[in-house]
């Protein structure tokens, strides 16, 4: 199942709070496509992944 993770518009660090949030929901073999627009979760979020 493919979830989409809307948090364009919000700054860091909920981006990413709410990433690692949604992923404690995933199950295996979902995919999670997390929609940002804060520079900061460029970086952030694929270190943290």
């Amino acid at each position: 199942m493919r979830k989409t993770l809307e948090v364009i518009g919000k700054v860091c660090p909920f981006p990413l709070i709410e990433a690692k949030e949604a992923i404690q929901t995933l199950n295996s073999g979902d995919e999670l496509e997390i929609r940002f627009d804060c520079t900061q979760a460029t970086e952030s979020i694929p270190v943290w992944a």
